[in-house]
């Protein structure tokens, strides 16, 4: 008898070897690890979304909370350099709170100039302790560049889900704080998907953190 794999899904589903070897295809499995070198992070699902091949992983593998974590430990058996399996990281003891803006911070670690410091959380000067960014970009003798991470809305202004819209107004509100306060940049999960479009947003928040 051939032996099943066990709990593949909530249900206990369990596939046998023979199917379990196959299920998990090679090109699939290569497509995510590249996206995650690519992105410096290993994408969510809803990362995968506004990533090139990434929906068809998605459609797969994502009918399940346990059979998407089969996927990426399968994954992970084949390629173990890839980034971390994490949500959250603290830098200073400041939390980065999503891996949309854990790749935002990776990319800026990434592209980092000399003469930049990268401050995770810092207070917006001019809003005391009312408002904090997501990251704040400083050069001496140079106003504070602020990084706002739309990790649920796209550059066309789309709400990710029906469940993010609920937050949208909050998320209107806190980026209208810094009209006529603070110089702000916003990068959106679209363009935190796309490895040219991510890296070249986020020079452009260094370069104008430099002119400022």
């Amino acid at each position: 008898m051939t032996p099943a794999l066990p709990n593949n899904d909530r249900f206990n589903n369990a596939l046998p070897a023979w199917m379990f070897a196959g299920f998990f295809r090679p090109n699939d499995i290569e497509r995510y690890a590249q996206l995650s070198h690519d992105l410096l992070v290993t994408p969510t699902p809803q990362m995968l979304e506004f990533c090139d091949g990434g929906r068809e992983l998605v459609e797969r593998y994502n009918r399940d909370k346990a059979l998407w974590r089969a996927f990426r430990q399968r994954v992970a058996m084949y390629h173990r350099d890839l980034p971390a399996w994490q949500e959250q990281v603290r830098v200073n003891n400041y939390r980065i709170g999503s891996i949309v803006e854990l790749a935002v911070y990776r990319r800026l670690l990434q592209e980092k100039e000399s003469g930049l410091t990268i401050m995770v959380q810092p207070p917006i000067r001019g809003l005391g302790n009312r408002g904090f960014a997501d990251f704040g970009l400083y050069f001496k003798g140079h106003p504070t560049v602020y990084i706002e991470v739309a990790g649920t809305v796209t550059s066309t202004g789309r709400s990710v889900s029906e469940n993010a819209e609920k937050f949208r107004i909050g998320i209107e509100e806190r980026l209208m704080r810094y009209m006529g306060v603070a110089p702000v940049e916003v990068i959106h999960i679209d363009e935190v998907c796309d490895v040219s479009t991510q890296t070249e947003r986020v020079r452009q928040a260094i370069e104008r953190a430099k002119i400022a």
